[in-house]
């Protein structure tokens, strides 16, 4: 049976196979915009841009495969698959941990500045009621992103709602666009809904209030 050593070893040999596979899959794709024409070179970069969560979320999801499949040879292999599986709980709690970290770091890497960019009196935030009770509502922005690379002229903005004790209840990120016509609509405060607009997805989402409990734990992801 291999050693939890053997086991990390073949995990690094899998993610530089994946790795290769990506880089492959990005050669290819450098290549075909190579060869064609400037508008359907500049339509397959707009797609991809406009696409690029869910080519991620696909990513991912064939990545999870790739290790599913993996995890059922050994499952088929293996006479004791309990055993086999603790050995590898470290291996994937290292690996966990590595994308838990590339992810906050790609993706959760916007600096919101409650001081600098705070956007509550804009937007409509502050101290609201709801079925009796006081909810405190913060917009926290990091500025709009001029950055030449990847650069989309946006803001992007964390909105939480803290009960009366401080606790966080809801944590929503998304993008607000300054210059548009006419204009970022601030929060839709009802009865019992808070309602705000991602000018980044181009749609309106609507929170619930009092959270539901689902919403509380979502608020407590470190992404």
């Amino acid at each position: 049976m291999p050693s939890v050593r053997q086991y990390f070893y073949r995990s690094v040999k899998n993610v530089f196979l994946i790795a290769g596979s990506i880089a492959a899959l990005t050669i290819a794709y450098l290549a075909i915009d190579w060869l064609l024409p400037n508008s359907m070179h500049n339509g397959l970069v707009i797609a991809s841009l406009y696409f690029i969560k869910e080519i991620g979320v696909t990513i991912l999801f064939l990545i999870a495969l790739f290790f599913g499949y993996r995890a059922y040879r050994i499952y088929k292999t293996e006479k004791s698959f309990p055993h086999e599986l603790l050995k590898m709980l470290p291996i994937i709690i290292f690996w966990l941990a590595i994308v838990i970290f590339g992810a906050n770091f790609f993706m959760g890497s916007d600096s919101y500045n409650c001081t600098k960019h705070n956007y509550n009196q804009q937007l409509n935030g502050g101290i609201k009621e709801f079925q009796g009770e006081k909810y405190t509502i913060n917009i926290c922005g990091s500025g709009v992103n001029n950055s030449h690379f990847l650069g989309d002229n946006m803001d992007s903005v964390q909105l939480t709602v803290l009960d009366a004790q401080g606790q966080v209840q809801v944590k929503r990120n998304y993008k607000v666009f300054w210059d548009g016509q006419p204009g970022h609509e601030p929060l839709t405060i009802g009865p019992n809904s808070i309602t705000y607009q991602d000018d980044d997805k181009q749609a309106d989402y609507t929170i619930t209030m009092p959270p539901t409990l689902i919403e509380k734990l979502k608020a407590r992801l470190p992404f």
